[in-house]
């Protein structure tokens, strides 16, 4: 969904004045084919400006922000939404793409202290968002989230991931959901159903083996990839010790975490995952399309990638969500992933900046925002028009799952970016468990050890 496919989780809006200038006249004036009446003087330009019809003259004066962005393969929908709320807020944006992350990081770092950055600008939600927010860069939007709940256009479980000392700083810009996507054929040729036991889970598994098919895709090319099994088995045998272990009141080496990785060692002693070199790109995707792969663990903005291989949703794929590894467990959970829309707490045009803030998760935005990725919405009142996105947003709301943030996001990036190394050691010599999850506690002991004494 964003530069974090790469290791990172994700990858642009000018002021109008608010008192009318010779230069901002001119500006407006050109822009509507009259520039040789502005060429008189402020006065004639002023006049004929205000003889408009009412709409073009609103629509003169409608504020045009700035919005810096890391996902330049999202460039065109990001302009079309700046469109989509010049329309109905009045207030649109140009927006700047960077392609490269580390360089994004360093413009939006560097502006923000002076009150030279953007207006608007995405980030990374959870602990990735804790500096800019420790160092008073960003703009409290506590009351846009309160308005938003209230109404449904947010759920409350979301607002985790960019919460510090009770209060939120950024706002959604979408989400996308951790499924399970699986080949149809596959699983019709196996006379199998989508599992809703654990049990049928593996039975299913080890069917798809015997009939000579690849039952998951797993991969430790790109590093990240390596949390994605580790989560997935945490959330359904434990999803408080996943929450506890995220935030430094659980450890590694706890009981919990070494069954997860026996599980792990299990599958992949199995051999129910494919090689672990493959990379998650278009060889991957054919491999699913012609029926190599039965199953793909990975984010629904995933999803476009099996529709560019030819792929029909309902038809050739479709979606389930992996069970509870015990029956009995009361609470659902699944995996979300959410980048954020920040606002500078130095920002020139905070107004109007927080009118397109509450604006973007409302019904219309997030309708045509999550249309245009070909994704799940963050509003759960929109419907898409993918019927396999809609049954699962379905099946999460009527089964009240609680979403639980991605592991990229939900706990010190220092302690991540070692995990998934280790994860991978794991996944590549799976008899080395227990030292994959010694090491990490090491990490995991010192960096919250140096967090406390902050």
């Amino acid at each position: 969904m964003d530069s974090s496919k790469k290791v990172s989780l994700s990858k642009g809006l000018v002021s109008t004045p608010s008192k009318f200038s010779r230069r901002s006249l001119v500006a407006s004036a050109s822009a509507l084919g009259l520039t040789a009446a502005i060429a008189g003087s402020q006065r004639s330009a002023f006049a004929a400006l205000v003889s408009l019809p009412l709409s073009d003259a609103l629509k003169a004066q409608s504020a045009k922000l700035k919005l810096f962005h890391d996902k330049a393969p999202w460039q065109d929908s990001f302009v079309k939404m700046s469109d989509q709320a010049t329309k109905e807020i009045d207030v649109g944006w140009e927006a700047t793409p960077y392609s490269d992350t580390t360089s994004y990081q360093q413009v939006i770092n560097s502006s923000l202290p002076t009150g030279s950055g953007p207006d608007l600008f995405t980030w990374w939600s959870g602990y990735r968002m804790e500096d800019m927010y420790k160092s008073g860069q960003l703009l409290d939007v506590s009351a846009i989230w309160q308005s938003a709940i209230k109404s449904g256009d947010l759920p409350e479980s979301l607002a985790a991931g960019f919460t510090f000392d009770s209060k939120q700083y950024g706002v959604p810009a979408g989400a996308s959901y951790w499924v399970m996507f699986y080949n149809k054929k596959v699983f019709a040729d196996n006379g199998l159903k989508p599992p809703t036991t654990w049990e049928e889970f593996t039975g299913a598994a080890e069917k798809i083996k015997a009939a000579g098919v690849t039952p998951f895709f797993a991969t430790v090319d790109g590093r990240w990839p390596a949390f994605i099994w580790w989560e997935e088995l945490l959330i359904k045998s434990d999803p408080q010790f996943y929450a506890d272990l995220c935030n430094g009141k659980a450890k590694y080496t706890d009981e919990p975490a070494v069954k997860a990785l026996a599980t792990w060692k299990d599958f992949i002693d199995k051999k129910y995952f494919t090689d672990l070199d493959l990379p998650m790109d278009q060889n991957m995707t054919a491999m699913f399309a012609n029926n190599e792969i039965a199953m793909v663990p990975v984010g629904t903005w995933f999803q476009q990638q099996f529709t560019t291989a030819g792929m029909t949703a309902g038809t050739d794929y479709d979606i389930f969500i992996i069970p509870n590894m015990d029956a009995a467990a009361k609470q659902n959970s699944i995996i979300v992933e959410s980048g954020a829309i920040c606002l500078p707490a130095k920002g020139k045009n905070v107004d109007a900046a927080q009118k397109v803030a509450t604006w973007w998760d409302q019904v219309p935005a997030q309708t045509t925002w999550s249309g245009l990725l070909g994704d799940t919405p963050a509003n759960p009142k929109v419907k898409t028009e993918n019927d396999v996105l809609n049954n699962m947003l379905k099946t999460v709301t009527d089964g009240k799952y609680v979403q639980i943030q991605r592991y990229w996001e939900a706990s010190p990036p220092n302690i991540v970016e070692n995990a998934v190394d280790e994860l991978a050691r794991f996944m590549l010599n799976p008899s080395e468990g227990q030292s994959v999850l010694e090491a990490i506690q090491k990490i995991a002991d010192d960096v919250w050890s140096k967090r406390t004494a902050s």
